[in-house]
């Protein structure tokens, strides 16, 4: 844990245009907190730039404000820079280059235990079920109250990050402060309906794709999802409907592992455990970080060349573990 409260608070209140940013295949936790700060530094006046690589998702097009969401820095100019759900500066992508070529003070506000402490505050706490739970507590800090566009975002990361509060770091805490969030006009059932309950027909499609070749040994099932698969479905070039998820709810798996072939010739790898394993440890091996249950890494070479290498690490992980669930 690292929470430096009052450099944080300063930096912000002496910024008029912060730029916030978040993490390269971003999910609802990412664009939860990028949007929930985001709106809520618009109702008190300021002017942010909101951006992530790729631009905004249509998964998450729900979400007030998304069209705000940029996808480069082309152009910006800014006061402070504040990096969210973001456990190192390379799951920025391109977008830390542009940050660094601006000289900002960065605002670093995530809850992966690995994250690299780079910014020049840092808001860190891996007891978050989410990082939108760590921007509510900024906007504790900082007396902002709650509107109902704020409250949606915010929720939204939580309801996602915890798969709608059923995985084991959800405490009595937790659901008091989604309480809070719906007391402020968020609305959960919306939100379920549009993320956990939806799925593209694009990613169904891809799906049937990729299944047929997943493979489960040892207590580790993966899949790796080609570019040509996507193509082949019609898929979107981002994400898979938290395929990796699925995956691990096959009975006879404890890790599940999803490599997504990326055009500039990199792998993205997704992890899930579940509880008495650690996927943390193996992201990290892999220049990666994350949560013990839920991790991941970009790796150099096609999801062919590093499958061996990554199956091995995750096997003997998964020797090491012992399921805490039965």
């Amino acid at each position: 844990m690292r929470l430096d409260w009052e450099q944080a608070n300063a930096l912000l209140r002496a910024a008029q245009q912060p730029i916030l940013v978040t993490h390269t295949q971003p999910d609802g936790d990412a664009f939860g907190s990028l949007l929930g700060l985001g709106n809520a530094l618009i109702a008190h006046g300021k002017s942010p730039t909101l951006a992530v690589e790729g631009g905004m998702t249509d998964r998450f097009r729900f979400l007030p404000n998304a069209d705000r969401v940029r996808s480069n820095l082309e152009g910006v100019t800014g006061d402070l820079a504040i990096v969210l759900d973001c456990s190192d500066e390379r799951r920025l992508g391109a977008l830390m280059a542009a940050i660094k070529a601006l000289n900002l003070p960065i605002v670093n506000l995530d809850h992966h235990r690995t994250n690299t402490l780079f910014g020049t505050a840092n808001l860190i706490d891996p007891e978050w079920v989410s990082t939108t739970e760590g921007v509510l507590a900024w906007l504790d800090q900082l007396g902002m109250a709650l509107t109902p566009e704020v409250a949606q975002c915010l929720l939204c990361g939580m309801v996602t990050d915890t798969l709608c509060f059923r995985t084991d770091s959800v405490k009595a805490d937790t659901l008091g402060k989604a309480q809070r969030l719906v007391d402020a006009g968020a609305n959960l059932n919306y939100i379920v309906q549009k993320t956990l309950s939806t799925l593209q027909t694009g990613v169904i499609r891809l799906w049937s794709q990729v299944m047929p070749t997943v493979k489960l040994e040892d207590g580790v099932i993966w899949v790796k999802i080609t570019l040509a698969a996507r193509q082949a479905a019609g898929a979107p070039e981002r994400g898979d409907g938290d395929l990796v998820g699925f995956l691990l709810q096959a009975e006879d798996a404890y890790i599940a592992a999803i490599f997504r072939e990326q055009p500039d010739g990199t792998t993205d790898l997704s992890l899930r455990a579940v509880p008495g394993f650690d996927v943390a440890r193996v992201a990290t091996q892999f220049g990666g970080g994350g949560h013990t249950l839920a991790a991941g890494a970009t790796l150099q070479g096609t999801p062919d060349s590093v499958e061996a290498e990554v199956i091995a690490a995750l096997k003997e992980a998964a020797r090491q573990g012992t399921p805490t669930f039965a």
